[in-house]
């Protein structure tokens, strides 16, 4: 039943807001990945002492090259629940590389503030974050794939047209 109402789920809400499913909560020492019964597996443990600085999850109703949905980071004060749909709005775009099958294929991350947020409600683009974020995002995954033995690399930024730029494309290709 719950996959079913995540099939049904659209990548925008009827206020144009952005669609994201939470798969793996802020803080989480876990990465929890969403399998095709619709239940949640844990994939990863994190190291001692690392935890997920925001939520991670993607778009509903989207898909990429890779034949996933577009993946999301997701800004918050706090934790949401894994499971959660969020409405959000796109700030911008973390551009990256890594290892799939011994070739390095992009594999971005979209950037959200969730709109019930308070405390973010004046970010509109990546550059509205405070100086530093993109660095401690770019370390977290430089970090996360060193765990995993999987080479990576950063390719650079892009902000919220970009973002949105893809999701169009994303809602195209599904």
């Amino acid at each position: 039943m719950f996959n079913e109402a995540l099939k049904k789920a659209t990548p925008r809400a009827e206020n144009g807001a952005v669609n994201v499913f939470v798969e793996t909560p802020k803080d989480s020492r876990h990465k929890y990945d969403l399998d095709q019964s619709g239940l949640f597996s844990i994939s990863i443990e994190m190291p001692e002492g690392q935890a997920f600085p925001f939520s991670f999850g993607f778009i509903p109703g989207t898909e990429v090259a890779d034949g996933d949905c577009l993946d999301v980071i997701l800004i918050t004060t706090g934790s949401t629940p894994a499971g959660a749909l969020i409405q959000t709005r796109l700030i911008g775009v973390l551009k990256m590389e890594n290892d799939e099958d011994g070739e390095m294929v992009r594999n971005d991350r979209i950037v959200a503030v969730a709109n019930m947020s308070r405390a973010y409600r004046h970010i509109g683009t990546l550059g509205d974050l405070h100086n530093g974020w993109v660095w401690d995002a770019e370390v977290f995954f430089q970090t996360y794939n060193r765990m995993i033995e999987r080479p990576f690399k950063i390719v650079g930024t892009g902000e919220k047209d970009e973002a949105y730029q893809m999701l169009e494309e994303a809602e195209r290709t599904r």
